[in-house]
């Protein structure tokens, strides 16, 4: 189920205006349950959209919805459904509308996270701080990989009563989606965490992603806040555009600047958040440079959002990692596992190389490939396997195509292997001593199977 709120036959209709080609049967009556567009989760009075993916297409369960109580379904052409049809010409464009207006009812903060790397972190990093703040129950926060056209607008249908501030992550591979995204979540606050390599096969360049994520500052109303990392090089491009929109800046950064409103440094187990005068001091679960990034950009989101400095320093202090985004685990031989099996492109990459060289030798890495990086994919690669012999990686396991050329310019220790289940026992003998271990790898090459073999293995889990 999307969320808890109900609508009318007026007000759905009216929210669909734009997209809808005609109505089948009586669409007049009392008040509609909520959205859904899961054909199992429907109950008494929903409304049922029926999306199309690559395996499914909702149409074919729109009679079934209706069989288990659909008030009213919206499809694009006649299912037979024994409830009101409401025919759109696109299903996906008529779940933003429903978004859209939904969202248009409700006068309460709004975080939009974007940017190329760590807004998840970062999203989640802010949901905890405004759970400490308001409560578990009056936050609206993006969850799992719902980010895009279909998930965006699914956490904007959850607003309800309770509502008291949300936080929306915004996530996008091709030209154009940002600003369809922003029209639907309406930010009071935008954090840009950076523009950095994403998505190259899709996005021409740096630039083209940081223009890409200006589209989540365009969407601010004058009174908006626009949150701004001080030390990335499309700063100027992003300050350009908060000036045009006359909304208020926040620069961040992790370490020393003269310039930026809010900084993060550690000072031995704590992290410290100076933002003017006003100094933070809370403790973090994860380490790394992009670590203190991400709290540098999720405190001052919420700080712009209105939250105290003492939620900011719960909040952190309570973040954990999420699966697949940096979780570590301790196994049974004393090996530390690092699980950033979810997602990778070159820069995200390399940061986490980072946290890896940071930790007890031996250290290995395990990657498989990073997906849709275009025509540069044979360089990007390599680049990886020259970057983790720079920054000292004792051994190198890896999987898929393009790592073949990573291992390459890795060199001796380094070794490829064809299929995962290879690499799985490779891992499991480098996890039986002592060791670190960073398991990384686009979320196509499903290395999390690496790790959930890992954590249930009787001889390697603890």
């Amino acid at each position: 189920m999307v969320g808890k709120n109900t609508w009318t036959m007026s007000t759905l209709e009216h929210a669909l205006a734009t997209v809808i080609v005609r109505t089948l049967g009586n669409t007049t009556g009392a008040d509609l349950g909520p959205v859904c567009t899961d054909s199992r989760q429907v109950r008494q009075g929903s409304v049922f959209v029926a999306l199309k993916g690559e395996r499914f297409d909702g149409h074919d369960y729109a009679a079934q919805a209706a069989r288990d109580g659909a008030s009213v379904v919206v499809v694009e052409r006649d299912t037979g459904a024994s409830c009101p049809q409401i025919i759109v010409r696109d299903t996906q464009e008529a779940l933003g509308a429903l978004a859209r207006a939904w969202r248009s009812q409700f006068a309460v903060p709004v975080i939009c996270v974007a940017g190329s790397n760590g807004k998840t972190t970062t999203t989640q990093m802010i949901a905890t701080i405004l759970r400490s703040f308001v409560g578990e129950s009056r936050v609206v926060a993006t969850e799992k990989n719902y980010n895009n056209h279909i998930g965006v607008p699914m956490m904007l249908l959850r607003f309800d009563r309770e509502t008291k501030v949300a936080v929306i992550e915004a996530g996008i591979s091709h030209p154009g989606e940002m600003a369809k995204l922003v029209s639907w979540i309406r930010p009071t606050v935008t954090v840009i965490t950076n523009a950095q390599r994403e998505h190259q096969e899709f996005l021409d360049g740096v630039e083209a992603s940081a223009r890409e994520n200006a589209f989540a500052i365009v969407a601010l109303s004058a009174k908006g806040k626009a949150v701004l990392p001080q030390k990335d090089a499309c700063l100027p491009l992003w300050l350009d555009y908060a000036r045009a929109r006359g909304c208020q800046v926040t620069r961040y950064c992790e370490g020393a600047s003269p310039t930026a409103d809010l900084t993060t440094r550690r000072e031995g187990d704590k992290l410290i958040i100076q933002c003017k005068n006003t100094r933070i001091e809370t403790t973090l679960a994860i380490s790394g440079k992009h670590a203190e990034h991400d709290a540098a950009a999720a405190a001052a989101a919420a700080l712009a959002a209105g939250v105290t400095p003492e939620a900011v320093s719960r909040g952190l202090a309570r973040f954990e990692a999420l699966p697949g985004r940096g979780r570590r685990h301790q196994l049974a031989g004393g090996a530390l596992l690092i699980d950033d099996s979810y997602n990778a492109n070159p820069d995200s990459m390399r940061a986490a190389i980072d946290v890896l060289a940071a930790q007890p030798a031996p250290r290995v890495l395990v990657a498989g490939d990073m997906a849709e990086t275009g025509e540069q994919h044979v360089e990007f690669h390599a680049e990886i396997g020259r970057y983790a012999k720079q920054k000292g990686i004792d051994r190198f396991l890896a999987t898929g195509p393009d790592m073949v050329h990573a291992v390459q310019a890795f060199g001796a220790a380094g070794r490829h292997y064809d299929a995962t289940d290879m690499l799985l026992r490779a891992v499991r003998e480098a996890v039986r001593t002592p060791a670190s271990v960073l398991v990384k790898a686009s979320h196509s090459q499903r290395l999390d199977r690496v790790v959930e073999s890992l954590l249930k293995d009787p001889g390697t889990a603890q």
